[in-house]
């Protein structure tokens, strides 16, 4: 069954449809896209909840991933609610599937169901099998963003914030440079909670309201990445 049904379940919302969003580190951006636009077309959908979870330690092989120590489990959500009022303003989305065998949990699936053979030689657990290039993050982040600005009908220059990924301080670091915004427009938490996938994003963004960063009337643009690839940029007002 999917996660959000069971979600659903244990918070009594009886009312509330669900699904889950499987772009990996890029769902949450990408459940913002999709709940934003149901919303703006059924006028019966009055909120949603959109939430980034990742729980890799309990997938990860300690002993033998270089990248277990990376790892962060935390979680994070957002309600989005209809209003007359700017909300949704614009999102972009990319993806190169020739990465797909970089980065992730092998054997599991229809592909390559769990066998005694699979389990012994680790691909039931998540696999960092090649790194990915620096370019990725790099050169995509800067597209999307600039995509996203296009496709809502605002400058680069007008985002109040942008919230990344939390994959390298450095890559955040260069792409702000890239984009002509000080670098204090973006929030970095990584060294405190560790890489946390889907959950980066919502868990940045409160860490940016609670520290003053970021407050109502704000443009703020999200940006994700997941393995596979999968890119995906949101600008929201707040």
């Amino acid at each position: 069954p999917a996660t959000s049904v069971v979600v659903q379940h244990k918070l009594g919302a009886k009312n509330a449809g669900t699904f889950d969003v499987g772009c990996a580190c890029a769902s949450f951006p990408t459940g913002l896209s999709i709940a934003s636009g149901m919303m703006s077309n059924q006028s019966n959908i009055k909120r949603a909840l959109v939430i980034g979870v990742y729980m890799m330690q309990r997938l990860a092989d300690l002993d033998n991933d270089p990248m277990s120590f990376y790892y962060g489990d935390g979680a994070g959500a957002v309600v989005l609610e209809a209003s007359d009022k700017p909300g949704f303003v614009s999102s972009a989305l990319a993806a190169d599937g020739s990465y797909y065998e970089c980065w992730g949990i092998y054997s599991s699936g229809t592909k390559e169901p769990p066998s005694e053979e699979s389990l012994k030689a680790g691909r039931t657990k998540v696999r960092f099998v090649t790194p990915f290039p620096s370019t990725v993050n790099r050169e995509g982040w800067p597209k999307r963003v600039r995509e996203v600005a296009a496709n809502g009908g605002f400058k680069v220059e007008d985002i109040d914030h942008i919230v990344f990924t939390q994959v390298r301080s450095k890559t955040i670091t260069q792409v702000m440079e890239d984009l002509g915004l000080p670098e204090q427009k973006a929030v970095k938490i990584m060294h405190e909670y560790g890489y946390m996938g889907s959950a980066c994003l919502p868990v940045a963004f409160d860490v940016a309201r609670r520290r003053g960063l970021v407050k109502e009337g704000d443009l703020v643009v999200f940006v994700g990445s997941g393995v596979g690839y999968n890119q995906c940029a949101v600008a929201m007002r707040l």
